[in-house]
């Protein structure tokens, strides 16, 4: 049930970032999504001394570097820009990354009951 939520939440996010925006910011979004989850699940291993959100925090900020970097470039191509909408979907993505790994790697599940739904900790 817990993952079947979680990729509900996953899906309503999508949409989100979907209506009124093509593919790029998708394509933003879906890679920082990757980032996150890559960054959030190697600080989970190698940093025990940090707690959830040091930890989220971290792997999140890791994780939009490639995308800033990105749109750093961009500036100074003659074929694109820098674009504050691209760099948003890239940091959204990569906190969905990173708190989905920190819900993958065990620290965090969600609660469903009645009409509430709560994100849950073990610490």
């Amino acid at each position: 049930m817990k993952k079947l939520i979680f990729l509900a939440m996953l899906l309503c996010a999508d949409s989100a970032l979907g209506f009124g925006f093509g593919p790029d910011k998708k394509a933003h979004f879906g890679t920082s999504v990757g980032y996150g989850l890559v960054a959030g699940t190697t600080v989970y291993h190698y940093a025990e001394q940090m707690g959830p959100t040091e930890r989220m925090l971290t792997s999140s900020g890791l994780a939009l570097v490639p995308g800033l970097a990105v749109e750093i470039s961009d500036e100074f191509s003659k074929e694109h820009h820098f674009s504050w909408g691209d760099l948003t979907a890239d940091a959204l993505g990569a906190v969905t990354g990173a708190v989905a790994a920190e819900l993958i790697n065990g620290q965090l599940w969600i609660s469903a009951s009645g009409k509430q739904i709560r994100l849950v900790g073990k610490w």
